[in-house]
């Protein structure tokens, strides 16, 4: 409950401001951990690595932000396996949606040229689903 009320306050920054910040990041990751000793035999700390190190080169291209980066490891490190694959299915899936949202959002309300879209709520989504 403590980690949803905190992702709560994520979505909150990351739509009003576009920050992911290392506190909130951290304070989940702890929270994550606390879960992760409910099965630690099915923990993979390969296949977190290896996210991690993908979420950084997406992140040094600009594809996706650090911070959203930091956010799907410290949610996934309480997670199984299975879990963690669905946690990253449903969060790709929500957000297309919210990419489509944002897009049309921009397209019909603002007049930036740059669209960066809140991906703390498509990650919420995937975790809360």
């Amino acid at each position: 409950m403590a980690i949803i009320i905190i992702l709560t306050f994520v979505c909150y920054t990351d739509i009003r401001c576009r920050k992911i910040t290392n506190a909130t990041t951290l304070l989940i990751f702890s929270l994550s951990l606390l879960l992760a000793f409910h099965h630690p035999e099915d923990l993979s700390l390969t296949l977190l690595l290896l996210l991690f190190c993908l979420g950084f080169v997406l992140s040094i291209v600009g594809v996706i932000g650090a911070g959203d980066v930091k956010l799907v490891c410290a949610l996934s490190t309480g997670l199984s396996t299975t879990e963690m694959g669905n946690f990253l299915f449903l969060t790709g899936m929500a957000g297309i949606s919210l990419s489509l949202f944002t897009c049309l959002y921009y397209r019909l309300f603002s007049k930036q040229n740059v669209i960066t879209v809140p991906y703390g709520v498509a990650i919420y989504s995937g975790y809360w689903l």
